[in-house]
């Protein structure tokens, strides 16, 4: 569709920009897929497979949302009691002393203050609730296994991935022809990465339709085709800011790890350009999904690259975000004038 011809073109110079192998761009609006965009092959070398509707990307820290929705589902179910329940009530192998205050509210926002050590201590760098910090899922993951006796992908595969027949969500542990390769640069051998099946990972892989789906689950408050697949109130705390208040205003407001658009934040992945509500999740593989309910609408990107993040070639990845954003904004604008 020429209206949103900016996107594909957009994304098809940051491909190139990032020495991405595969690129796509996917556009849901009022639960129907309006737009689709494929670009590229799953490496650079020869015989390698044409990007399209069935190449399942690794999304890197998109993943974050899925064992966020995972820790809101246990809440619901009971099994674990508030999202304000102090962590070490359910990983009680790590210092509770150090962990003290620390709440599941923290994990899901970033706001912990702790660094888990890789000998499986924990240091306290920073007061809870009071510091912007890096992901962590693993630990996210440790408690709701603990908890529930699952594990991510079990609770995901069970309560959202089967009623809603997606087939093309998977955290791998074997290759196989769909997966898109991971790319460093244009020279090295393409690579995938495959771990454990438990769901907090660096291994899920999802085609953009499919990702495209979860956004709109959430934005229909988990309503699929009429049937809700989970309750409402469960979506609606997942994609509401959650952040505690003594975070200083200026730093990032978070859901269950999805971020927030809020006009107050100077330091944020969303542009600003997008409304109020919008919520968005971005992976190191330039992978983004972003949800817009003033527009009913959900726009995906994938990219294969892992310069994404690395500075190289002097790319900015929030500049990136942010532009795409503006274009997303744009283009849906102008689809609305035209089908009013």
């Amino acid at each position: 569709m020429d209206i949103f011809k900016s996107l594909d073109q957009y994304t098809k110079q940051i491909k190139d920009r990032i020495a991405a192998s595969a690129a796509a761009v996917c556009v849901m609006k009022d639960n129907e897929i309006i737009h689709e965009w494929y670009s590229g092959n799953h490496h650079f070398h020869n015989g390698a497979r044409k990007i399209d509707e069935s190449s399942q990307f690794n999304v890197y820290s998109t993943r974050v949302t899925y064992v966020g929705l995972a820790a809101a589902i246990a809440i619901n179910d009971g099994a674990v009691k508030s999202l304000d329940d102090p962590i070490s009530k359910y990983i009680p192998f790590y210092d509770n002393i150090i962990l003290g205050n620390t709440t599941i509210r923290h994990l899901v926002t970033r706001t912990t203050g702790l660094q888990f050590q890789g000998n499986g201590s924990v240091v306290r760098k920073y007061k809870e609730g009071t510091f912007f910090e890096g992901k962590k899922p693993e630990v996210l993951a440790a408690v709701i296994k603990n908890a529930t006796g699952k594990t991510v992908a079990e609770i995901i595969n069970e309560r959202v991935l089967k009623p809603l027949g997606l087939t093309q969500t998977e955290w791998r542990t074997e290759g196989k022809e769909t997966l898109v390769c991971d790319i460093n640069d244009p020279n090295s051998y393409p690579t995938l990465r495959l771990e454990s099946n438990e769901g907090s990972d660096r291994n899920l892989y999802v085609t953009a339709r499919e990702l495209a789906l979860w956004g709109n689950l959430h934005l229909n408050r988990g309503d699929f085709n009429g049937q809700q697949i989970l309750p409402k109130d469960l979506f609606e705390n997942v994609t509401s800011i959650m952040t505690p208040d003594t975070l200083p205003v200026h730093l990032p407001r978070l859901g269950y790890f999805w971020w927030i658009q809020d006009k107050h934040v100077t330091n944020s992945e969303i542009g600003p350009d997008l409304p109020e509500g919008t919520y968005q999740i971005l992976g190191a593989s330039g992978c983004s999904c972003t949800v817009i309910p003033n527009h009913k609408a959900v726009v995906v990107r994938m990219t294969n690259s892992l310069w994404t993040f690395g500075g190289k070639n002097g790319f900015d990845y929030i500049a990136d975000i942010q532009k795409f954003g503006y274009l997303v904004e744009q283009a849906l604008n102008e689809y609305s004038k035209v089908h009013c």
